[in-house]
Parts: C-alpha cells; sequence; structure tokens
C-alpha cells in the first residue's frame, strides 16, 4: 500500500518502507499489523501500528525537522500538561532507503471532534491546557533555530501570501467579501511580551476527544517559543460563538492577542483552503468553516460600526 502523497516535494512512502525500517531497527513490532491514520497528517505520514502505537514518517525535509523537534523536547512539556500528549518513546533512524528520523509513539485512541462541536466544557479544557502550556518555563531558550516560524511572526507578514491565496479561491468564496474583511481583520498590534511555548497548529484534527471530553493534543511538529495569541486561532476553526467566548473568558487574553489571533485563524485558513482543496478535504472543510466564523464577526463588527455612525 502506497500512502497518499500531499506536497508535491514529498517523499514517497509506502507500506513496505515502513515494514523494512520497523524489521531492520525495531523487530519486536515488525509483526504487528498496521492500518493508516485518518485524516491525513500535512507534515507526517500516520500509521497505527498494533493498538497502543503509531509510527510518524514526514513527508518533507521541512517536516523531518519538526519531528525532531518533537523527539526532543515533547518528552521535556509532557509531564507539566494536564492532557495526554504523543511524546515518542523510541526514534528511528534514516538509512538507504529512506532519509530522515522516524518516530514511534504512543497510539491515543478516540476521534476528531468536528468543526462546530464543542460544548462548554471542551472550550474550558482546551483553555485550561492552552493556559498551562504557555505557562510552561521557557528554560532560557529563545525563538529561533527550531523553536522558531513564520508563526512567531508579526502578522503583517502574512499579507501577501493571504491576498494571494484569495485570489486563488476563484469560485470557492466571495473574494471581495473575503479580502475587505481580511483588510479589518489584519490592522492589529503586534506581540512584544515575552515569547511562550505554543502548540501554534491548534485545530481539530490535532485534538482527540474520548468519551465526550478532550483527552489528547497531537502533532506537536510547529511546537515553537512565540506570541501566546498563535494558540487561539482554535477558538474559530473548532469553535462557536458561545463557547468561544467562554474559550476567550477562561483564557484571559487581552483585546489585542485576541484579534491577532483571528488575524491568524483567517490567514491560516485561507492559505489552506486553495492549496488542499484537491488533496485533503477534512483541512478544506475545517478552513471553509473558519474563514465563515470570522467573517460572520466581521460582519457584525461591520454593522455595529456603521450604526455608531448613523
Amino acid at each position: 500500500m502506497r500512502y497518499q502523497k500531499l506536497h508535491p516535494d514529498e517523499f514517497d512512502i509506502d507500506d513496505a518502507l515502513v515494514h523494512r525500517l520497523l524489521a531492520k531497527q525495531m523487530p519486536q513490532w515488525a509483526a504487528l499489523p498496521r492500518h493508516a491514520v485518518s485524516p491525513l497528517g500535512t507534515d507526517n505520514v500516520m500509521i497505527r501500528l498494533g493498538d497502543t502505537l503509531a509510527v510518524r514518517m514526514p513527508r518533507t525535509l521541512q517536516a523531518s525537522a519538526a519531528l525532531t523537534k518533537e523527539q526532543r523536547f515533547l518528552p521535556l512539556l509532557a509531564p507539566h500538561l494536564p492532557l495526554k500528549i504523543p511524546a515518542p518513546i523510541r526514534f528511528g533512524e534514516p538509512d538507504g532507503h529512506y532519509p530522515w528520523p522516524w518516530s514511534v509513539c504512543p497510539w491515543i485512541a478516540g476521534r476528531n471532534p468536528a468543526p462546530g462541536e464543542a460544548d462548554i466544557a471542551l472550550a474550558g479544557d482546551l483553555a485550561d491546557f492552552v493556559r498551562t502550556l504557555h505557562e510552561i518555563d521557557t528554560f532560557g531558550l529563545r525563538s529561533e533555530g527550531p523553536l522558531h516560524s513564520y508563526r512567531a511572526d508579526s502578522i503583517h507578514l502574512r499579507d501577501a501570501i493571504t491576498r494571494q491565496s484569495i485570489d486563488a479561491c476563484d469560485e470557492l468564496l466571495d473574494r471581495t467579501q473575503i479580502a475587505n474583511i481580511w483588510d479589518h481583520a489584519r490592522r492589529v498590534e503586534d506581540f512584544t511580551g515575552p515569547h511562550v511555548w505554543t502548540h501554534s497548529d491548534l485545530h481539530p484534527g490535532n485534538l482527540v476527544m474520548r468519551s465526550g471530553k478532550l483527552a489528547a493534543v497531537v502533532d506537536w511538529g510547529n511546537l515553537i517559543l512565540g506570541d501566546p495569541a498563535i494558540d487561539c486561532i482554535v477558538a474559530w476553526n473548532l469553535l462557536t460563538p458561545a463557547t468561544r467566548s467562554t474559550f476567550r473568558i477562561q483564557l484571559g487574553l487581552d483585546d489585542a492577542s485576541w484579534r491577532r489571533g483571528r488575524a491568524w485563524a483567517l490567514s491560516i485558513a485561507l492559505v489552506a483552503l486553495p492549496y488542499y482543496i484537491h488533496t485533503n478535504q477534512q483541512i478544506t472543510a475545517w478552513a471553509r468553516y473558519t474563514i465563515r466564523q470570522v467573517a460572520d464577526e466581521f460582519s457584525e463588527l461591520i454593522v455595529l460600526s456603521d450604526l455608531r455612525n448613523c
């Protein structure tokens, strides 16, 4: 079985390759049944290994650097967090068949929530997790090298790529309306506070629910030290207006941070929509939901502004 590709520069990964790597480096697990994980990870091919394990194999060179970061930092963060995270338990090595490090981590059973499938308890659990993550000591580390990405930079640097993506959304959305909303959303203050640990990719596919409760946060390849506002993107790609309010109150972020989080949520969704439209319907569904949530908020804000000016 060949695993589906999502990127033009992606390495060719199939089940025979996975079996060879396991047989050579971790033979105790080579005979376990393997199943592709859905939804598809954008950075790593995920293969469930037996009942309790999973293999993570980077799709691209850039993703391999992110996986190495997970191997280094997740064991450090895991003891401090209120939910499970899949800290790797074995590190695979590159060989003649596969060029990058790979990992075996615990399989966390459950399912991903759907956009809009959020109650007050889930919003509170998310806020508690995010707040706890942001409060973990950074141990003198800086937002540089593997702990820096474009998601730690100013949202104003996203203007060009966001507009290009809006232009690429022909027939996918009302480009004039969305461009107008983006013009309003990007008018935010830059972050000037201390950098904190951020997951920076909180969306439904990276959350695991079990028995109706939030059980785990997965896929930490985008872990960085940056602006805490980036972890607010989940407020628009998953939550509803009512639960978004709960999340905001319990997280306790200031207005400027909240607006930056909304701008990031919109930009990320607008870039993802045309990029994944033919390869990953779940990501495009999350993107559409985010765009609608932000657009609804700005429609209300614009109407209120017009009323005040009457």
